[in-house]
């Protein structure tokens, strides 16, 4: 009986002290959530401004044939996903759920430039073909943005993938995301775009080929500043989930230890007045 008591008490400290780690992880995920949806908001208001502009562009007189390599497909038949899971674990199904859409979505001889330790090797060990590798990187930055659709447009433009898509996790609420993917290139302009008389200096294609790479670049860095919420909003419901796991387990161990403890002293008790009953 002194033994079982032990061995329950032993589970009992080892389970309080994972509930710490847990509850401390859950506080630094919310705290990571909450400046991580404030960026994103405020990115999200700069991207639209973006593409309020090229709306207007693409709303000038164009020629009777679109020629702008940002707006018509070619026949490269070789498209190209930027792939943005995280760098860690410990997230909930963030990233299997992810990797459960590429899994379903992508062909493994498609291009990808992956962002995220742990896309990189699950994409790696399943034989994708990944030729951009960004990991380490727990806050990238603009300028990271900057170099990685400069090497993606190059590609472009010399017409040796045929489109650029994005693949990440889209933030809905603190509680729901979602995998998602996002076609950059070809630009394809909404149906209810109409001409309208505007006069576009130097002149339409030359405004289209400064405005929708920087717009590339906005999106793609939204996307991965929406990608980072939804990580976080996944952690803070997983160590959530822990912490009452961990809650279920210590009351009831608590009340096996009770139990054990009562049995030991009602034992005890009965031990002492066979005792006393024999003298």
């Amino acid at each position: 009986m002194a033994g079982q008591i032990s061995n329950i008490r032993r589970q009992l400290k080892s389970v309080k002290a994972t509930q710490k780690i847990t509850n401390a992880m859950a506080l630094v995920a919310t705290a990571k959530l909450q400046k991580q949806k404030g960026r994103m908001t405020e990115n999200n208001t700069y991207s639209n401004k973006y593409y309020e502009m090229i709306l207007n562009a693409l709303s000038a007189p164009k020629p009777e044939k679109e020629d702008n390599a940002y707006l018509i497909s070619n026949n490269a038949d070789n498209p190209l996903h930027i792939i943005i899971t995280s760098n860690s674990g410990l997230c909930g199904s963030y990233n299997n759920d992810l990797l459960k859409y590429v899994e379903k979505h992508i062909d493994k001889k498609d291009p990808i430039f992956a962002i995220g330790e742990y896309g990189i090797e699950w994409l790696d060990n399943n034989n994708y073909m990944v030729i951009r590798r960004i990991n380490q990187i727990e806050d990238v930055q603009p300028a990271v943005i900057g170099k990685l659709i400069n090497d993606v447009l190059v590609l472009y433009r010399q017409k040796e993938i045929s489109s650029i898509d994005i693949v990440y996790t889209q933030y809905i609420n603190t509680l729901s995301f979602e995998p998602s993917m996002y076609q950059l290139l070809p630009l394809d302009p909404p149906s209810y775009l109409e001409t309208k008389d505007i006069e576009m200096v130097p002149d339409r294609n030359t405004m289209l080929n400064y405005l929708i790479p920087q717009y590339v670049s906005s999106v793609i860095y939204a996307t991965f500043l929406e990608a980072k919420t939804s990580e976080n909003a996944a952690r803070r419901s997983a160590m959530d989930n822990a912490n009452k796991n961990a809650q279920d387990l210590i009351e009831r161990l608590s009340l096996e230890y009770n139990q054990a403890r009562q049995t030991a002293i009602t034992q005890e008790v009965n031990e002492i007045t066979a005792g006393a009953d024999a003298l």
